[in-house]
């Protein structure tokens, strides 16, 4: 795999990390972040998803869609943060480990990449194959460690 391909792939899930889960209410916050993040206002969209988890501490979505806008800002250990958060206050979907596995991937830290990918396989990603892909990848440079004895 191309590091080109690779660097299509980050933006195929930075944009599938913000997105996040559906809300059963609605929240113009969001809504409007999510404007600004598809017109490419980027710093914009980060405002407004920090201000929404300012306000709404509990809400996961806030979490995961600041994380992804992080994650495109190429903030990476904030966006593992907020994805962490994301996923401890409920969000079950695939989203918050794919971004989180970009982002480890960015920052070098594989192992923690290659954990976050497989936890988003098995929570249903609709993107096994892009993850697989990125998992090869992954096992090219930094082979699994295989359990050793004695």
């Amino acid at each position: 795999m191309q590091l080109r391909l690779l660097g299509k792939t980050v933006l195929l899930f930075g944009a599938l990390a913000c997105v996040g889960p559906a809300q059963a209410r609605a929240e113009p916050d969001l809504d409007r972040g999510a404007q600004l993040a598809a017109r490419g206002d980027v710093v914009g969209a980060l405002a407004v998803y920090r201000d929404v988890v300012q306000a709404r501490p509990d809400l996961a979505e806030g979490h995961a869609r600041l994380g992804g806008m992080q994650l495109m800002n190429q903030q990476y250990a904030d966006a593992v943060h907020s994805f962490q958060r994301a996923v401890s206050l409920g969000d079950g979907s695939a989203a918050p480990f794919v971004g989180m596995g970009m982002a480890y991937l960015h920052m070098g830290q594989y192992g923690p990449a290659r954990a976050a990918f497989d936890e988003a396989k098995n929570r249903g990603s609709a993107h096994t194959q892009d993850i697989d892909r990125l998992l090869s990848w992954l096992d090219a440079r930094d082979p699994p460690a295989l359990g050793t004895h004695p």
